[in-house]
């Protein structure tokens, strides 16, 4: 269905305006429905408006229409003027386009003028008829709810719902990626990523996903960002050297400790007593050619005493003394070297190597520190000799492993040339580095939000959609193919010269026409048919336009019948059809409509079906309107406000369209065309409304058009009731006539209220009083009594007219 039309140009007009005017009481916008009436006057943009939809039907714009804009919108999408080629809508439209495409014969009545042949279905063939029916029923419909087409809707739910899902989880997906890549690292300053998208981290969480990819741990994405803030650095222009001398000086102290040396004649005393030995060894310097007393006890040293010690601490001993402090002077001063072997630091290195140099270093300084406890331990072993020299000393073995030191000089020489070599590779490993780190960052979030499971989810979700989608377009393969099989059965039934027949039948039954004829005659090549109007069996021209009308609408009708339409949910668009017709063509115009169209069609069991999806029918004719008004209603059901039974609400709207100069607006029908049949009626509901005074307090306006509506009215009335009268001069006679001579006070208040109270020129300060609110609704009660009185019947009628209640006294 149509729902709304939008047209920006079209031909003339500059604009055919919808969501400003055609609002209901509470300003909401309405819409159309499945049975539109439309009325306007001659030029209002009736036709401009059937064009637009014919332009669905031929899917062209009219000749000369170019620069036209519009758009129509309905349950099958919208469908704009650029796109009139696209669109799933079947319209057909009877309008003067129509008539001139099809039957140029009316439009000129010479030889130039033809007249469309169109075949409908021909004689009945039973197994055909019942293999259409047999599809039809396997098609079935919504309203049936029943069928492939009804099963289809389903589908088509379950296609939309599977594909939102799974668009649904894909966009939630991107999501998250996008927004990661624009915060997450697209602002981090350690990425330098300044063009980072969701195209990017999906390429990086490809490159993680690969078999073998390790994501850098806390400490190595530490060194990673040290890395990126650190500058190019000087080359270390020497190399870690740490020469051990231990086993040389161990070569030359293990002969000393072990050698053997007597005194030539030995002061026991000392011997027994290595302190005091060392004690008078030390002595002796301070005291030989010095001193003749002790520097101690202050006695006189003995006159030997310097032969004795002499005898004591030979030459041999000596010797020893001298070469034990060479050996320590030695030792003391590699102890003292150690401390320097390691003069690097770990500022010199890049933040990678310095991490490994400050390892090594440590490494290498414990192990030099187990070598320096073994030269203090040599060390310690020549003083002891050399305080004891008589006493020979045991060598402590050495703790210190050679191999590990070297090793450690040799990884730190290593870093100092990793280290040398990195100033030239600097940008490039800050390159590694910054790909390393957002590796890692895209790792952590991957898991973070489970990525592969949600691809695996989402691609369960798209097998789902793509299942679906393929069930709902099968199904609707299914049902192509079946009304592709009824169009090549009806074709078997197709008959050219049955259109001509059908057309005929119209005009005789629905408007009692049998002197004017369409004949299928034989083409000159007698392998066609044309169509020829005929009147007594000749071909007729100088039609009426009446006629023309006759016979264009019966061939428009008949043509509904046609394969391309017949069966079909077709949108119907009559634009004005009557021309010059009279009053009984005008009524059997209607029945036409009625018959073959709006008339549901009973189904037991089942909701009404209809012979349409839409239709609409516009006229400028008020005698024809009014008959439209009784067109079968079509109804829906609607769901109920509180959940419970669907309620069944009409489907029908009127509309009005009128133009301002160069534009039409659309509005909603006023109650004075759509609910009266008659201005009798309009004015006798309006007279109705003024018996209760107090509804002047909500509803004034009736009151202040009482005089002359009541003036109107019983001028009418009375009319009807009094078609002759003898004393035709006085203004008054059929108000006594009706009211009688006995009513005297009433019908001289009728008589004022009718004639000053509708004629202000006769009466001029009449418009600056107010109004007489008590007056009016008593002389309305008297005027509705009197009526009653006269004719109950009648009066009921006319209160069902207007939708009130019957009088009952």
């Amino acid at each position: 269905m149509i729902n709304q039309v939008d047209i920006a140009s079209f031909g003339s007009f500059q604009a055919l305006d919808w969501k400003k005017t055609v609002k209901d009481r509470g300003k909401t916008t309405q819409y159309f429905k499945r049975l539109n009436v439309l009325y306007g006057r001659n030029y209002s943009g009736k036709t401009t408006l059937s064009r637009v939809f014919r332009s669905l039907e031929t899917r062209k714009l009219p000749p000369n229409y170019v620069g036209s804009a519009f758009t129509l919108t309905g349950d099958n999408g919208a469908v704009a003027h650029t796109d009139l080629l696209a669109h799933n809508y079947d319209v057909r439209v009877y309008n003067r386009d129509f008539v001139t495409d099809n039957l140029s014969f009316l439009v000129n009545q010479d030889a130039s003028g033809v007249i469309k042949t169109f075949a409908i279905v021909g004689e009945q063939n039973k197994e055909i008829d019942d293999a259409i029916a047999a599809i039809e029923a396997k098609l079935g419909s919504m309203e049936g709810k029943a069928g492939l087409r009804f099963d289809l809707e389903a589908k088509k739910k379950e296609r939309d719902r599977a594909k939102s899902a799974h668009i649904s989880a894909s966009n939630e997906l991107d999501d998250k990626l996008r927004s990661h890549a624009a915060e997450k690292i697209k602002k981090n300053p350690n990425f330098r990523s300044p063009v980072y998208n969701i195209e990017h981290i999906r390429r990086d969480i490809a490159t993680i996903s690969k078999p073998g990819f390790v994501a850098l741990t806390t400490e190595e994405q530490a060194g990673r960002i040290k890395l990126l803030k650190q500058e190019a650095l000087p080359d270390i222009t020497e190399t870690l050297v740490v020469a051990l001398k231990l086993e040389s000086l161990t070569a030359i102290a293990e002969p000393l400790l072990s050698k053997t040396i007597t005194p030539s004649k030995a002061v026991e005393e000392l011997l027994k007593d290595s302190a005091l030995q060392l004690w008078v060894k030390q002595g002796m310097g301070h005291h030989r050619e010095k001193r003749d007393t002790c520097a101690f006890c202050r006695q006189d040293l003995p006159h030997d005493i310097w032969q004795v010690l002499d005898e004591h601490f030979s030459k041999e001993s000596g010797d020893l003394e001298t070469a034990l402090d060479a050996a320590i002077t030695a030792v003391t001063t590699e102890i003292d070297t150690v401390a320097g072997l390691n003069t690097f630091t770990g500022s010199q290195f890049y933040a990678v190597e310095r991490t490994a140099f400050e390892t090594s270093s440590k490494a290498l300084s414990e192990a030099l520190a187990v070598y320096k406890k073994d030269l203090e331990a040599l060390k310690k072993s020549l003083e002891t000799r050399k305080n004891n020299l008589f006493q020979l000393t045991a060598l402590k073995t050495p703790s210190h492993d050679p191999k590990e030191i070297a090793k450690h000089v040799a990884d730190i020489n290593a870093l100092i040339g990793t280290s040398n070599s990195k100033t030239a590779t600097l940008e490039k490993d800050k390159t590694s580095a910054t790909e390393s780190l957002r590796l890692a960052d895209v790792f952590a979030f991957a898991e973070a939000i489970t990525y592969d499971k949600e691809l695996s989810r989402i691609a369960t979700l798209k097998t789902t959609a793509d299942t679906a989608s393929t069930v709902f377009t099968d199904a609707e393969k299914e049902i192509r193919e079946a009304e592709a099989e009824i169009q090549v059965l009806r074709a078997k039934q197709k008959d050219e010269r049955k259109g001509a027949i059908r057309v005929n039948e119209l005009l005789n039954n629905f408007f009692g026409h049998d002197g004017i004829k369409l004949e299928a005659r034989d083409d000159a090549d007698k392998a066609s048919v044309k169509f020829e109007i005929t009147r007594g069996g000749n071909a007729a021209y100088n039609l009426s336009e009446g006629e023309c009308s006759l016979i264009a609408f019966c061939y428009f009708m008949a043509k509904l019948e046609a394969p391309e339409s017949k069966g079909k949910e077709l949108i119907i668009y009559i634009d004005d059809p009557i021309s010059s017709l009279d009053g009984n063509h005008i009524f059997f115009m209607f029945s036409l409509i009625e018959s073959l169209i709006t008339r549901p069609v009973k189904k037991p069991n089942c909701p009404n079906a209809y012979r349409y999806k839409q239709l609409f029918i516009s006229t400028h004719n008020l005698d024809f309107l009014k008959y439209l008004k009784r067109l079968s209603i079509p109804s829906k059901k609607v769901p109920a406000a509180d959940g419970g039974k669907a309620k069944s609400v009409s489907d029908h709207e009127y509309f009005m369209i009128e133009r301002n100069g160069g534009s039409s607006n659309i509005m909603l029908m006023p109650s004075y065309l759509k609910d009266y049949t008659t201005e009798f009626h309009y004015l006798f509901h309006q007279i109705y409304k003024c018996k209760d005074q107090a509804a002047a307090a909500e509803n004034h306006e009736p009151f202040f058009g009482f005089g002359n509506n009541l003036r109107k009215f019983l001028e009418a009335f009375l009319f009807f009731k009094f078609p002759y009268h003898d004393n035709k001069g006085e203004p008054f006679e059929r108000v006594k006539k009706f009211f009688g001579d006995e009513e005297d006070i009433a019908i001289a208040l009728v008589n004022r209220l009718s004639n000053e109270f509708s004629h202000l020129e006769e009466v001029p300060d009449r418009g600056f009083k107010p109004v007489e609110i008590p007056e009016i609704a008593k002389v309305a009660n008297f005027v509705l009594d009197k009526i009653y009185a006269s004719d109950k019947v009648q009066y009921n009628a006319l209160l069902k007219s207007i939708g009130e209640p019957e009088r009952v006294d």
